[in-house]
């Protein structure tokens, strides 16, 4: 009975001193034009709010429903977690239009969400990591082009800047940017190619790769190792 009992309460001990999962929010929060926006939501273990922490804004890809950014959140928690990182995952749809995609261009949507974000979370000097994936890459390297200084980094993913875009890139040369797609993904290669000689000509601190064997989905950044390099390249020493 004594070695039972011991069994038993090894195991209520590791259970108490296991991390818990981080589950991921799904909320909501009204914007300064009285608009409601959903965004998802993960804090790092033992978050505390009287510390800063570095914060990941996510911006999915597709109809950029809350589905995609609850879906990207999930998807980056652990190694976000690890980090102790925050990560924001932001739903741009509005009935089905998207506001910072082709030609919905909104300029007051995400900077109308990120003054509401720094006052309900303890952002690391008051700027946002930045990715988007897909249609969520295009609007991430757009929000960044009307609004810098919101932001710390770049990494954009099976995506490229809208032709619109290409001439206006300035404002980003002071923030180092990754973007990658997919060797297989073809269709996407001429228009990473556009980007990629508009950022360098305007002096963009760039990272650019065109990953071997990937699609759209670039499933070589989903693993513990390829989320490991992801997150990297957020805070990559400049070239």
């Amino acid at each position: 009975m004594n070695i039972v009992f011991a069994r038993l309460a090894a195991i209520v001990l590791a259970v108490a001193l296991a991390t818990p999962a981080q589950a991921v929010e799904r909320l909501m929060v009204t914007l300064a034009d009285n608009s409601d926006i959903y965004y998802a939501l993960a804090l790092p273990p033992g978050y505390d709010a009287a510390k800063t922490y570095p914060t990941l804004l996510a911006i999915p890809g597709g109809e950029q429903t809350i589905e995609g950014a609850m879906s990207m959140v999930e998807r980056f928690e652990p190694e976000a977690g690890a980090r102790g990182m925050i990560v924001i995952g932001v739903s741009t749809e509005y009935n089905g239009v998207r506001p910072m995609y082709g030609p919905y261009a909104d300029d007051t949507l995400i900077p109308q969400f990120l003054a509401e974000m720094l006052k309900l979370y303890p952002v690391e000097g008051g700027q946002f990591y930045l990715t988007g994936h897909s249609a969520g890459g295009e609007s991430s390297l757009r929000v960044a082009i009307r609004h810098p200084e919101l932001f710390r980094s770049i990494v954009s993913t099976s995506s490229y800047l809208a032709d619109a875009d290409l001439p206006n890139v300035a404002p980003l040369k002071d923030l180092p940017i990754s973007l990658m797609v997919g060797g297989e993904d073809t269709a996407y290669h001429p228009g990473a190619e556009q980007s990629r000689q508009a950022l360098l000509a305007a002096g963009v601190d760039l990272y650019f790769e065109i990953r071997p064997g990937d699609t759209h989905s670039m499933n070589s950044l989903r693993s513990p190792e390829g989320l490991a390099f992801f997150f990297d390249l957020f805070t990559r020493k400049a070239n």
